[in-house]
């Protein structure tokens, strides 16, 4: 079913029929404005961004009790990504919760405590998604990042910074939740992506490169936890720090692509990542069998350094998520998201 509108040019009325989905979707009302566009192929309709977009306050009432502080974090925010402006957390008795589940609230950026008694606690949502542009938060997201990266590469020099790391780690992942917020409510609401001068592509490509940002912190922080335990001797530490060195400068490389549109240096990133997995793989084999000693208790080999050796691994494990993390970056630079 169509919907009919007016359209006037000059002294000429011209009726136009418009798809009712379309309409709905886009929550249009008797006379808003539609702005035309000239297009390759037609024309391109757009509604008015500068609109106001006037939404009734969504409110979700979460019970806390007989729950684990997993599930509840989980239904936190579940509610705060699905853009509930008021989340009330209740139980019978929130004595002994209460100072987890503040910490909860107040770790999702734009929430705000605003009443709570021994059965209750209120949080409001005091930011309009509809006035931060994606873009900035990428760019805080990759800033906290490469700072993450210099200084866990200044742990492989014995320069340990491990807890400053984890607390940028959280400040990652903030802004990661606000991030795919946004994103979810401009999917949903169409309104909300032209007043953000985007579109699904758009928000697609940069949920992928905030989710691997999002990871790459994650496996730095790991990492710059697992060094300390690894036991490989002044050789193979240098190698292992050469390693993780590439893997930092092909994300700084294609971070620069990403910001740029530079569909060159994303693919250059793309084949040097194949080799940097190759390293990786290759050094734990030659760490493995050369570096640490064997007995044959019961006929197979068994090494006598689990723990040092259990560290490495890990470290290169996250070392090749990371570059995987840069590959998909990579990809969506070069698919023109």
């Amino acid at each position: 079913m169509n919907m009919r509108k007016l359209i006037r040019f000059g002294k000429n009325s011209y009726v136009l029929s418009l798809p009712k989905p379309w309409v709905e979707k886009n929550k249009l009302q008797k006379g808003d404005l539609i702005s035309i566009e000239e297009a390759k192929d037609g024309l391109f309709l757009k509604t008015n961004s500068t609109e106001t977009l006037k939404e009734e306050p969504k409110s979700i009432v979460i019970e806390a009790e007989n729950k684990s502080p997993d599930i509840l974090r989980t239904e936190i925010v579940s509610a705060y990504l699905n853009n509930y402006n008021m989340i009330e957390v209740i139980s019978k008795d929130l004595k002994n919760k209460a100072p987890e589940i503040k910490s909860m609230l107040q770790n999702l950026s734009g929430l705000e405590i605003i009443n709570q008694s021994s059965t209750r606690i209120v949080a409001k949502d005091l930011i309009d998604i509809k006035e931060i542009p994606i873009k900035t938060l990428i760019r805080r997201m990759d800033n906290i990042a490469r700072a993450m990266l210099e200084d866990t590469f200044n742990c492989f020099c014995g320069k340990e910074d491990a807890e400053s790391i984890i607390h940028r780690d959280e400040d990652v992942n903030r802004l990661h939740f606000l991030t795919s917020r946004i994103i979810r409510g401009a999917l949903k609401d169409v309104r909300i992506a032209n007043s953000l001068q985007t579109n699904s592509l758009r928000l697609h490509s940069d949920h992928t490169v905030t989710t691997m940002i999002e990871r790459i912190a994650d496996n730095t922080k790991r990492i710059c936890r697992y060094i300390g335990d690894t036991k490989v001797s002044g050789k193979w530490s240098e190698e292992m720090k050469t390693l993780f060195n590439s893997i930092k400068q092909s994300y700084f490389d294609v971070m620069r692509s990403y910001h740029t549109n530079d569909e060159k240096i994303a693919l250059e990133v793309e084949k040097r990542n194949k080799e940097i997995i190759v390293a990786c793989d290759s050094f734990f084999e030659k760490h493995y069998h050369k570096d640490l000693k064997f007995t044959n208790g019961d006929g197979k080999g068994v090494c006598n350094f689990r723990p040092a050796c259990a560290a490495t691994a890990k470290i290169v494990e996250n070392m090749k998520a990371m570059a995987s993390s840069v590959k998909y970056i990579a990809r969506t630079v070069i698919g023109g998201g």
